[in-house]
C-alpha cells in the first residue's frame, strides 16, 4: 500500500518583499522542504497508526527518489497484514462498592466482540466507565485509575481484560456527598481578597456572597444543581457551570471543589463568576444592494442592560434607521413615470429577555444545560416610499426561547400581535391601485392576532463531513378571535378594524456535504404553504411568500417573480409580487481559493403561487397538475470575500428558464448571449450581499 508525498528542495526562504514574496508566502500557500522532512519518524507514526487500529505485525518503510535537482518525492509502503479483532471482554473486579459499580458498567459497553480492536475504542469506553462512576459520586475516580490489558496470542483474536490499577488512591475509591454550595457573584481576579469579603446570604441552602447585592439570590439558585446533603454527580456538576454561563451576565464562570473540614467524604462546591459590564452600547452600520437597481444604508443603536432589576435580564432598547434610492431605472405605472424611487424606514423595539420560563400563576425550572428564556418585544416601525406611502406597524410578542440540545432549539410566541395602519397614499400610488388591485394588501389596515412556533435543527461543523439545517415554522392569526368575536356584514373586525386568519406551514432543509477540505456541496429545499380564510382571502402581505434576489433565486430580481406564470409588464420597479405558496430548491458549491477569496457555482430553481386566482393576474392560482412546469430556474458564479468578522458576497445570475413564457420557449438556454449587450441588460444580474445566502 504505497503512499507518495511531493516534496522541494528550493533552499533559501523568499524575502519578506516583491513579487516573489507575494506569490509563495500571501497568495500561495509554501512548499514542503525536503531538508525539514523526516522520513523515518513518519513511518513510525503510520505504522502505530496501524498498531492502534488493530493491525498488531504492520510494517511501514520509507524510500526518498530525487527527480532532478529541485524536486523529490517520499514513498510509504505500508504492510498491514492480519487485523486482530475482539475475541472477549472481561471486567475483573473486586467486591467493594467501586468494584460492584465498574462489574455493572459493563452492561451497555461500546467494545463489541468481533469487531477490530481500536485504541479509541478502549480510550472511549475508559471514559465511558468514568462517567458512570463520576455520576454515583465518585469525584476523583480519573479513566487514567483503569487499565485494559490487551491479550493478543489468541489465533488473529484478543482478549481485552479492564480492571482498576493497584495503585488508585483512597480519595478515588470513596462516594463523596454535598456539603456547602457557596458561590461568589462579583468576583475579580484583580481583587480576589475583596471579591470574597461579605457575609452570606442562605437562599435554598446555598450561600452567595455579594457585599454589592448585584443579584437577586433567586436567579442563581435556579442554575445551580447540586444540592447540599445531595450525592454528587457529574452531569448536575456539569448542568450548574453550563447554566451559569448560559445566562449570559457572566464572561467566566470558575466551580472549585474541595474536601469539607471534619468530614472526608463531603465536598464543598465554591464557584466564582466574573460578571460582564452591566451597560453596554453599540452602533451598526449596514449597507444594502439589490437586484433592482435599489441602493442604501442603514444605521443601528443598541442599548443593553444584562442585569435589568438584579435578575440577570437582559433589556434592550434598539433604535434604527435607513435609506434606500434608486440608482437605475423609473418607476411607471399605467405609462405614469414616477420620479424618485427613494424610501426610508425607522424603528424603536424595547424588549426584555428573562432567563427562565415566566408565567403569572406558577413557575417552574426544568433541568438541562441550556437556560430556558422568555422574551417581551413592543416595537414600532414607520416605512415611508416616496410619492407613494406611509405605512406604520406597532407589534407586540411574548416568546419562549428554550433548547433541548446543543443542535435542537425551540421558540414559541403564545401571542404575537402586529396592527398595520397606512396613513396616506398618493396619487401615483393609486393609479398603481388601479392598474393593480392585489398591491393594496402592502398598505392594508389590519390586526394580526395570533402567535407560531419554530424548532430549528442545526449541527453544523467544520469537522463533519454531512451537516444538516433543519428548520419548520407554525403561523396562525385569528383563530380564538375568530370563535369569540362574531361577524359583521362580510367580516369580523376588532375596534372597527379587520383581523388576519390564516394558517401558514414553512419548512427549510439544508444538507452540506465537505467533500475535500476545500470544497463543499450545498444543498437547501424551502417549501412554504398559507391557508388564508374567514376574513382573509391572501396571506397578509407581511406574512407572504418573496422570490427572487441575492438569497433566493439570483438570477431574478427580488419581488419581481411569479405568482405563477404571471409576469408584471408595468411597474418593474415596484417589486411586491408575492404569494400564498413557494417552493425553492438551491445548490451550490463553495470553493476555497486562497487567503480571504472564495468562489461558488450554484443553481436555484422555484416559484411562489397564490391559492386563490386574482383575476388581474391570471396564471397565478397554484395546481397540482401544472405547479411544476411553472418552475423558474438560473444559474450563475460567485466571489467570496471571507474576512472571518465579514462576508462580501457578490453573485453573478442570469435565468435558465422563465415560467411567463408559452409552455414550448420556456427554456431560454439556446438564447443566451454574454457577447449581446441587450441580452446582458435583460438577463445579467449581479447580487451584492452580506453573508452566505444559506
Amino acid at each position: 500500500m504505497p503512499i507518495r508525498l511531493w516534496l522541494y528542495n528550493l533552499g533559501k526562504e523568499p524575502k519578506g518583499k516583491g513579487l516573489n514574496y507575494l506569490l509563495r508566502r500571501k497568495w500561495g500557500e509554501p512548499p514542503v522542504l525536503l531538508s525539514i522532512a523526516k522520513p523515518d519518524y513518519t513511518a513510525d507514526v503510520l505504522e502505530q497508526y496501524l498498531v492502534d487500529n488493530g493491525f498488531f505485525q504492520a510494517d511501514v518503510v520509507s524510500e526518498v527518489r530525487y527527480h532532478g535537482k529541485k524536486k523529490a518525492s517520499i514513498t510509504y509502503t505500508a504492510t498491514p497484514n492480519h487485523r486482530y479483532r475482539i475475541k472477549s471482554l472481561t471486567y475483573e473486579t473486586d467486591s467493594t462498592d467501586l468494584g460492584k459499580a465498574i462489574a455493572a458498567a459493563q452492561k451497555g459497553s461500546s467494545l463489541k466482540l468481533k469487531r477490530p480492536f481500536r485504541l479509541d475504542s478502549v480510550v472511549a469506553e475508559r471514559q465511558r466507565v468514568h462517567n458512570i462512576l463520576k455520576e454515583q459520586g465518585y469525584y476523583y475516580f480519573t479513566p487514567d485509575h483503569l487499565l485494559v490489558e490487551v491479550d493478543s496470542t489468541n489465533n488473529g483474536m484478543v482478549d481485552l481484560y479492564l480492571r482498576m490499577k493497584d495503585e488508585t488512591p483512597l480519595p478515588a475509591r470513596k462516594r463523596y456527598r454535598m456539603k456547602n454550595i457557596t458561590l461568589y457573584p462579583n468576583y475579580s481576579l484583580d481583587n480576589d481578597s475583596l471579591s470574597r469579603r461579605g457575609k452570606p446570604d442562605t437562599f435554598q441552602h446555598i450561600r452567595i456572597i455579594d457585599s454589592t447585592h448585584k443579584f437577586r439570590p433567586s436567579v442563581l439558585a435556579r442554575s445551580v444543581f447540586l444540592k447540599p446533603d445531595s450525592l454528587y454527580t457529574l452531569s448536575a456538576h456539569n448542568t450548574t457551570l453550563h447554566r451559569l454561563t448560559d445566562l449570559g451576565t457572566f464572561k467566566f464562570v470558575k466551580g472549585q471543589f474541595r474536601p469539607a473540614r471534619g468530614d472526608s467524604s463531603r465536598l464543598n462546591a465554591t464557584f466564582f463568576l466574573t460578571p460582564y459590564p452591566r451597560r453596554s452600547l453599540s452602533a451598526e452600520l449596514r449597507g444594502t444592494s439589490k437586484s433592482n437597481n435599489f441602493v442604501g444604508s442603514e444605521v443601528r443603536i443598541t442599548s443593553r442592560n444584562r442585569n435589568w432589576l438584579h435578575a440577570a435580564n437582559l433589556f434592550e432598547i434598539t433604535l434604527s434607521g435607513g435609506v434606500e434610492w434608486q440608482v437605475g431605472g423609473t418607476q411607471t405605472a399605467n405609462n405614469t413615470t414616477l420620479k424618485g424611487g427613494n424610501s426610508y424606514n425607522f424603528k424603536a423595539e424595547a424588549a426584555v429577555t428573562i432567563p427562565k420560563f415566566w408565567q403569572p400563576l406558577f413557575n417552574f425550572n426544568v433541568k438541562t444545560p441550556y437556560v430556558p428564556r422568555t422574551r417581551i418585544s413592543l416595537s414600532y416601525e414607520l416605512f415611508s416610499r416616496s410619492q407613494l406611502y406611509n405605512l406604520n406597524a406597532y407589534s407586540f410578542q411574548f416568546q419562549y426561547i428554550w433548547r433541548q440540545t446543543q443542535h435542537l432549539e425551540h421558540k414559541w410566541s403564545p401571542i404575537a400581535i402586529t396592527y398595520v395602519l397606512p396613513t396616506s397614499t398618493t396619487p401615483g400610488y393609486d393609479s398603481i391601485l388601479r392598474n393593480d388591485p392585489s398591491q393594496r394588501a402592502a398598505i392594508e389596515k389590519q390586526f394580526i392576532l395570533g402567535g407560531n412556533y419554530n424548532i430549528t435543527y442545526n449541527n453544523q461543523s467544520d469537522n463533519r463531513e454531512h451537516s444538516f439545517y433543519l428548520s419548520g415554522d407554525l403561523d396562525y392569526s385569528g383563530n380564538l378571535a375568530g370563535i369569540v368575536i362574531p361577524k359583521k356584514d362580510t367580516a369580523r373586525t376588532l375596534f372597527r378594524t379587520p383581523f388576519a386568519q390564516y394558517v401558514r406551514l414553512t419548512g427549510d432543509i439544508r444538507h452540506y456535504w465537505k467533500l475535500t477540505r476545500k470544497l463543499t456541496w450545498v444543498n437547501r429545499l424551502y417549501a412554504g404553504f398559507g391557508i388564508p380564510y374567514g376574513n382573509s382571502t391572501t396571506l397578509p402581505f407581511v406574512k407572504q411568500y418573496f422570490i427572487g434576489g441575492s438569497s433566493s433565486l439570483r438570477g431574478f430580481r427580488a419581488r419581481t417573480l411569479g405568482p405563477g406564470t404571471y409576469k408584471d409588464t408595468t411597474s418593474r420597479f415596484l417589486a411586491n409580487e408575492a404569494g400564498d405558496i413557494k417552493l425553492e430548491y438551491n445548490s451550490e458549491i463553495r470553493a476555497r481559493l486562497t487567503g480571504i477569496f472564495n468562489t461558488a457555482v450554484f443553481l436555484d430553481a422555484g416559484n411562489i403561487w397564490l391559492k386563490q386566482e386574482v383575476p388581474s393576474k391570471p396564471g397565478s392560482k397554484f395546481k397540482t397538475s401544472s405547479f411544476g412546469s411553472q418552475i423558474a430556474v438560473d444559474a450563475g458564479v460567485g466571489l467570496r470575500i471571507d474576512a472571518s468578522i465579514i462576508v462580501v458576497r457578490l453573485d453573478l445570475a442570469f435565468p435558465l428558464r422563465k415560467p411567463w413564457l408559452p409552455s414550448s420557449e420556456r427554456w431560454v438556454i439556446k438564447d443566451i448571449n454574454f457577447g449581446d449587450p441587450d441580452w446582458r441588460k435583460e438577463n445579467l444580474i449581479l447580487n451584492i450581499a452580506i453573508g452566505y445566502p444559506f
